[in-house]
């Protein structure tokens, strides 16, 4: 005789079975994150020794500019803000980097640091501003803060070479080695690579903090959060800094590839493209807004010839936001769905 037992009448699993049994999952999950991202950042520092010259100079840039994508990126997924103003942090950081070694001849390390530090107090004020609008006010404010700044640039000779630019005369070592060295794309690739994976993995690590979630919860209903009795300025101003931060280390690595900055580094169709970039790739992701402006880069490269890149990108940019809205990222997740699911078919069968 068989005995079947009725699920209604079973013991009930105690909640602290339970509870444990999520920590682990989420523990394990976790694991694989970290696992898999230390591994993407260690396999990406051998691309040298993997792919010619050309092509390396082509991934270094599409990195530099994923940084910067990544920051109008991250700042529009946690805190729905649109920003037209990110190339100005960018922008201003090869500035003072350049005005520092002219005018001071500071090694090129502390000069890059004050850099990065100048770019991002000028993200400080900005957030200062504007943190207290939202939607289409807080993108053209942005966007007008942006333009004064590159008519400033525009007009100060003395400071900027105005629309002639600024070559950047670093002398000097820098970790070891000839500053000039990091103008070939074998020697700047390691800097540029690292940037990037230690800003995905900071950006990734504040979005899973208490700030990260409450910038989120602003996201989705500030009022609510305002009866809550929590500041919803003070955080906004906050990740406005962060992504300001994140954009000025672009800037740093930029100037140190290129050696050069114009007002063209300011101008809001670079804030444009770096948030195309991002939407082709995903801003849902850290990962998406990196890979899109590879992608850009890989595209422009080959199109370069035919002059019709920008034609090609625009219909990417169609056909993401009609048929993938969180753009590659989604359809990564979308086609390891799938998988999973054969997988599991083919393992019941």
């Amino acid at each position: 005789m068989t005995i079947t037992s009725d699920p209604r009448t079973a013991p009930e699993k105690p909640a602290g079975d339970t509870v444990r049994s999520a920590l682990r999952t989420g523990r394990t999950a976790l694991g694989v994150r970290v696992g898999t991202w230390a591994v993407v950042a260690a396999a990406g520092l051998a691309l040298p020794y993997m792919v010619a010259l050309y092509p390396l100079q082509v991934a270094t840039q599409g990195v530099t500019q994923g940084i910067l994508a990544l920051s109008i990126g991250w700042l529009l997924r946690q805190t729905g803000l649109l920003s037209f103003g990110h190339a100005a942090f960018y922008g201003v950081t090869g500035y003072v980097v350049g005005n520092l070694a002219i005018h001071t001849g500071l090694p090129p390390l502390p000069a890059l640091l004050l850099g990065i530090l100048g770019g991002t107090v000028l993200s400080l004020l900005f957030a200062l501003v504007i943190a207290r609008s939202t939607g289409i006010a807080f993108a053209m404010l942005s966007l007008a803060l942006g333009m004064m700044l590159w008519v400033a640039a525009y007009r100060s000779r003395a400071l900027t070479d105005g629309l002639d630019g600024m070559v950047v005369e670093l002398h000097g070592d820098f970790l070891g080695r000839d500053v000039a060295d990091y103008a070939g794309p074998v020697h700047a690739w390691p800097i540029v690579w690292l940037v990037l994976m230690a800003t995905i993995g900071g950006l990734w690590l504040v979005s899973r903090t208490v700030f990260g979630r409450r910038l989120t919860a602003i996201r989705e209903n500030e009022e609510r959060v305002r009866f809550s009795g929590v500041s919803t300025v003070l955080p906004r101003i906050a990740a406005i800094t962060i992504s300001g931060f994140c954009a000025s280390l672009a800037g740093a690595v930029a100037v140190l590839q290129k050696a050069f900055v114009s007002p063209d580094d300011l101008f809001f169709s670079a804030s444009g493209l770096a948030l195309i970039v991002a939407v082709i790739g995903g801003i849902g992701s850290v990962w998406g807004p990196p890979l899109g402006a590879i992608a850009f880069a890989i595209l422009q490269a080959l199109l370069a010839k035919s002059g019709h890149y920008q034609a090609v990108l625009g219909l990417s940019l169609m056909a993401f936001v009609l048929l993938a809205p969180g753009g590659g990222a989604q359809v990564v997740d979308r086609i390891r769905t799938a998988v999973t699911r054969r997988r599991g078919r083919s393992t019941d069968a």
